[in-house]
């Protein structure tokens, strides 16, 4: 029986080196703000943990595919140009394992959006990172991913006690924009849906705080202090388990709202903000006996510092004022805030920019072209784009 904790790989040495110089130098988040750089010696202790495959075929295949999609979803190229930060903690062994797995197994990017009472318009960047994975992914032989796009509001509202008309609106919002948003960057290859909260999902929630120990349950609390919306340390639990159920086990009941449905059997990726790190850690104290054993599938962390389904406090701009044209120009914004418009709003190539905004307002299919461009290249809007993808008056936009 091969023993990993010898941290020898049975991968073969070259699938071993190709994967060690993949992820040597990825950043690592913890609890703190500062990352830890993967060594040699962590990434080779994480592939002793993987399976080996079931034949000489299976093994043949994924060790031609497994670097070039692990090199798609987090190798230094993918860090520099897609607005992503690292892994988070334990995140590691999950990523290998899932990018192994989606070799013969369709892929999904999923993106799981909060509850919120005014939505911002950095809102829309948040799908980006993953539309440029996928744009990746594709170029590196893999089959097209689909992207999930999940909005929690309706069960995130309910946990924090948010006004449940003011989050319908501000999700119905949301999901037309996203619908019309990625249906030009990635037509066919997205689904957007919501979750369906009920008296089953009510209970199952209550059921699983109640599984912690008292010392998780303080774990899980002073991990999350502050974080999610939470204000008691019982909605505190509430929105960890709700991360759970959306998460890992798939228990909340979710309504495709937008695109085409999941691909049966497909492996799942989560791309997520830098908060999520905090939220993947607790997750693990869910699982049955040791917080080590089991536990989360793989996360990616996006740069989004602030979730980009709130508004950041100290100053932000609103989807729907945007789109409106209520927005006061020059309002101060949140450093945070301005590094999310900035992916917005870094301009197509300036042949492909040109063309776009040299486009008739009054052509009803002024945008058509765009939706068979490289996702790479349109993978940040300026607000011209915008305009033409959301359908509001281009003076709202100025």
């Amino acid at each position: 029986m091969h023993n990993a904790s010898e941290g020898v790989s049975p991968l073969g040495k070259k699938q071993a080196n190709l994967l060690t110089a993949i992820l040597r130098g990825v950043p690592v988040l913890g609890p703190g703000k500062e990352p830890r750089l993967l060594t040699e010696a962590d990434v080779r202790a994480a592939l002793a943990t993987l399976p080996a495959c079931a034949d000489a075929q299976e093994t043949g295949e994924v060790n031609r595919l497994r670097p070039r999609v692990l090199d798609a979803i987090i190798g230094a190229g993918a860090r520099r140009s897609g607005y992503l930060q690292g892994l988070p903690g334990h995140g590691v062994v999950p990523l290998l394992r899932t990018a192994g797995e989606a070799v013969r197994a369709p892929l999904v990017l999923r993106i799981v959006y909060g509850a919120s009472t005014t939505v911002p318009l950095r809102a829309l960047s948040y799908v980006l990172p993953a539309v440029c994975m996928a744009s990746r992914l594709t170029a590196a032989g893999h089959r097209a991913p689909h992207l999930q796009i999940v909005l929690a509001g309706s069960l995130g509202g309910w946990v924090n006690g948010l006004s449940e008309p003011a989050v319908a609106a501000e999700t119905d919002l949301l999901t037309r924009c996203l619908g019309r948003l990625l249906s030009y960057l990635t037509p066919g290859r997205y689904g957007v849906y919501g979750t369906l909260p009920s008296t089953d999902v009510v209970a199952a929630l209550g059921d699983l705080v109640r599984t912690l120990s008292p010392a998780r349950r303080a774990a899980v609390v002073e991990r999350l202090a502050g974080k999610g919306g939470a204000i008691t340390d019982e909605q505190t639990l509430l929105y960890a388990a709700a991360h759970v159920l959306v998460h890992d086990r798939s228990t909340v009941p979710l309504a495709l709202l937008q695109g085409s449905p999941v691909p049966d059997e497909a492996r799942v990726i989560d791309i997520g903000s830098l908060q999520e790190r905090h939220f993947h850690d607790v997750r693990r104290l869910f699982t049955a006996g040791p917080a080590e054993a089991g536990g989360p599938g793989a996360l990616v962390l996006s740069r989004h510092s602030v979730p980009p389904y709130t508004m950041a406090r100290d100053g932000d701009i609103g989807l729907r004022e945007f789109l409106d044209g209520t927005n006061a120009q020059g309002r101060p914004v949140a450093s945070a805030v301005r590094h999310d418009l900035r992916l917005l709003w870094t301009a197509l190539a300036p042949e492909e920019l040109r063309r776009v905004v040299a486009l008739p307002q009054d052509d009803p299919h002024r945008m058509t072209d765009l939706r068979y461009a490289d996702p790479r290249q349109t993978a940040a809007l300026s607000p011209d784009d915008l305009y033409g993808i959301v359908g509001v008056p281009q003076e709202a936009l100025r």
